[in-house]
């Protein structure tokens, strides 16, 4: 069986051998969400079939099937999907069974009954539902966090670590069971803890900022101290203070690094930022989305829970993209323009909208962050300027080699100009604030200046500079490779 990932609109297997039973429980399901796509098979073997082709994020299981019981088609799921919530619904009740179900690690355990019984397994497919799809976000999360390459720490309320990253236990030397469930005072020295402390709460004050930045001593486990600067901010929470998150930078080459890590400062301030502030709201809006359906059971509101998983999924993706893109390009290739702003284009499916290359340059890039670039660019055209909005890709006047997107749309106002390659700033209500961010690195780690003007047609003009030069050989070739 292979792995597939939780799609948007969530899906719930259900096995039972009887057929009036699976007819009546999907209508129960569907009518509560009327997205949910519920596959409804009468035996094991059929089920494992469907966990073999289709994402599901919930099953629904009997308990005495014909071949096989319910634990037992547990027990299989689990060797593959371990994590998969996987509710026992059953009218073969008896406190051995439930106590059996509970031992082999099931979600949920249900009796079946009547309309009261149905519902009750309504609210609690849609919780398991739920909470499935929080934890693969919460996985991509920290993919996200891990491709940062920082050392990463989490502590709980009661002031110990609760989570660190591989970069974290490389940093201080302790293995990863030594430091989790341990105070902070094992690697920081008193007054850093102190330091550290004091930050925090202002942190947490109602009139201070959301991240702190201090610099700390760090004791290693073969006793030696290095300075490293703690950006540090409290864990989301409403009344009760949840804990913290802090991201440590060695600061010991500081002299040699110094402009790399001011570079770098600069990036994770923002990526934390992003995180500390543009997920709130998709969050914010899935959970009052979620209290709402729960309460009154609306399409509406289950539409609206879509929308919000939707966004944060997109806002993650591009995350990802950004924090993946801040490394300098080492390996270029002679790539013509017409070939990469081509096939950018394709990938957008514009509808009515118009590409007009007007240019046969080659410049030397990679290929892929090059399609990204103009990816993100004709996206933003035609976001903006419509299905009808015209794009094109030209020669740069200003550089022999430079080249410029252009489209029609209604421009971006000159006061703006400055912030929009900023992560988190967009123009639009439903963007995610990454792709003119995500542009901006990719000319960077190209070593590529952009600039951001107006249009011949009014609309929004990018240009980009400072590419590297190829020689007429290499053109040649490059051509008649395309």
């Amino acid at each position: 069986m292979s792995q597939h990932p939780l799609t948007s609109a969530s899906s719930v297997l259900h096995v039972d051998d009887d057929p009036a039973l699976l007819e009546l429980t999907a209508e129960f399901l569907t009518r509560a969400q009327s997205d949910l796509d519920v596959h409804s098979v009468t035996d094991v073997e059929q089920a494992l079939s469907v966990l073999d082709t289709e994402p599901v994020g919930c099953i629904v299981s009997d308990y005495d099937m014909p071949g096989s019981t319910g634990l037992e088609f547990l027990n299989t799921v689990r060797e593959t999907y371990p994590n998969l919530p996987f509710i026992l619904y059953t009218g073969k009740g008896s406190e051995e069974i439930a106590s059996e179900a509970i031992n082999a690690g099931v979600t949920g355990y249900l009796q079946k009954g009547g309309a009261e019984q149905h519902r009750r397994l309504v609210n609690r497919v849609d919780h398991a539902v739920r909470e499935y799809r929080a934890q693969i976000e919460s996985q991509r999360y920290s993919t996200v966090l891990e491709a940062l390459g920082y050392p990463v720490y989490v502590v709980d309320a009661d002031g110990q670590f609760s989570y660190v990253n591989d970069a974290f236990v490389d940093l201080v030397g302790y293995e990863q069971s030594e430091l989790v469930g341990a105070e902070p005072d094992l690697i920081k020295t008193d007054e850093s803890v102190a330091e550290i402390n004091e930050s925090l709460r202002t942190v947490v004050s109602s009139s201070g900022p959301d991240i702190e930045h201090v610099e700390v001593e760090i004791r290693r486990n073969d006793g030696t101290v290095i300075t490293c600067k703690d950006h540090i901010a409290a864990l989301p929470f409403d009344d009760e203070f949840r804990g913290c998150a802090g991201i440590l930078r060695d600061l010991s080459d500081q002299r040699a690094r110094k402009r790399a890590l001011q570079r770098k400062n600069e990036r994770l301030e923002e990526l934390v930022s992003v995180i500390s502030h543009d997920l709130r709201t998709p969050l914010s809006a899935a959970r009052g989305a979620a209290d709402l359906a729960a309460e009154t059971g609306d399409a509406e509101h289950f539409d609206a829970l879509t929308r919000a998983h939707e966004r944060l999924e997109s806002m993650l993706d591009e995350l990802l993209t950004l924090a993946r893109t801040d490394e300098r390009t080492t390996t270029t290739e002679a790539v013509t323009l017409p070939t990469a702003a081509r096939a950018a284009w394709e990938t957008v499916n514009p509808d009515r909208a118009t590409l007009v290359v007007d240019t046969d340059r080659t410049v030397m890039a990679d290929p892929d962050r090059l399609q990204r670039l103009f990816q993100n660019l004709f996206a933003n055209a035609v976001a903006h300027g419509g299905s009808r909005a015209t794009v094109t890709v030209g020669a740069a006047e200003s550089d022999a080699h430079g080249f410029y997107v252009a489209d029609d749309g209604p421009g971006i106002d000159p006061e703006h100009r400055d912030t929009v390659f900023e992560p988190g700033v967009s123009m639009s209500t439903d963007g995610t604030g990454f792709g003119l961010a995500i542009v901006d690195r990719i000319a960077d780690a190209h070593g590529w200046d952009v600039a951001l003007t107006e249009s011949a047609d009014g609309g929004a003009r990018f240009e980009f500079v400072g590419t590297e030069s190829v020689d007429a050989d290499r053109t040649t070739r490059s051509a008649a490779s395309d």
